[in-house]
């Protein structure tokens, strides 16, 4: 008797270590069952990423839709999908993605952008703002979601709460020159001619290729009476786009505030006749001249 019930005791013992051990071998498999499920949806995603630098949008949509039926709970995924509606023009499904992936992730960064910007298409710059005030919050030190809150701060008009997030912005990015640049633009708004001169000038230095930098710089330098740097600057710019009639004329208007009258006219000649666009072009830059110098001089 005493035999029996110490091998009973046994196989009870034998049975639970052995259904412990499958039980073990199951949870690994679901983890590796899991495992290999993310990492095809991690490679879906990649796909879509590949045939998006490609161009071919359509295929794209195919595998994040596969991606996120793999794994719904992911907020990147999510986010891509709608990246790629509205790649697409189909807004409607991207607003629709965004949203599921911020109910997913509240903090993640990348759909309250996406959202935002999808909001400033509709003229919605309040609730823009609203996305990228989380996204600030998530992330302070970049500086590209500091720059979504100064620029739809500039739109709304708030201009002194714009130049505050833009100077965030510069001072994450200081080597940027379209930062610069748009901290300059802001401040020619603001009529803080001489700062405006130097950030459109560090923009100038930062993309010594960029006409329209030197052109701007220019702009601010004859507001400012730097009439030499001023037509040194644009120089440089009609060497660098010597067919463009817009440059000729405001070089022209250099040498003019400089007395090279001569100088002027034969500019003049040389650009010939403006078309509407390019006489657009020019009166905008004349008229924030005006502005400029009025601003300049009430500043003095």
């Amino acid at each position: 008797m005493f035999e029996f019930e110490v091998g009973d005791a046994y196989e009870r013992e034998r049975a639970l270590r052995h259904e412990r051990e499958m039980q073990s071998e199951d949870e690994e498999r679901r983890h590796d069952d899991m495992a290999l499920q993310a990492r095809t949806a991690y490679l879906r995603m990649r796909l879509g990423d590949f045939y998006i630098s490609n161009g071919k949008v359509t295929r794209a949509i195919g595998e994040y839709k596969r991606a996120v039926k793999m794994d719904g709970n992911n907020a990147v995924f999510r986010t891509r999908l709608g990246d790629s509606y509205l790649l697409k023009g189909l807004l409607d499904q991207a607003m629709a993605q965004y949203r599921k992936a911020i109910r997913v992730d509240p903090e993640l960064p990348d759909p309250r952008i996406s959202l935002g910007d999808l909001y400033r298409r509709f003229g919605m710059n309040v609730q823009a703002l609203d996305q990228y005030a989380v996204a600030v919050r998530g992330d302070p030190s970049r500086a590209y979601y500091r720059f979504k809150l100064a620029d739809t701060l500039q739109a709304m008009g708030r201009l002194e709460d714009a130049l505050e997030q833009m100077l965030a912005t510069v001072a994450l990015a200081p080597e940027d020159p379209y930062y610069r640049f748009r901290l300059g633009d802001l401040y020619l708004k603001l009529g803080r001619v001489a700062e405006a001169t130097e950030e459109l000038a560090a923009a100038a230095q930062r993309a010594p290729h960029d006409s329209y930098y030197l052109m701007r710089y220019a702009i601010a330098c004859l507001a400012t009476g730097r009439i030499v740097q001023a037509v040194d600057a644009l120089r440089e710019a009609v060497r660098m786009e010597p067919h463009n009639r817009c440059y000729l004329v405001l070089l022209a208007d250099a040498y003019a505030e400089a007395g090279l009258e001569d100088e002027a006219a034969r500019l003049l000649e040389r650009a010939g006749e403006l078309d509407s666009y390019e006489m657009e072009f020019v009166g905008r830059r004349r008229l924030e001249l005006t502005r400029a110098e009025n601003d300049f001089a009430g500043a003095a």
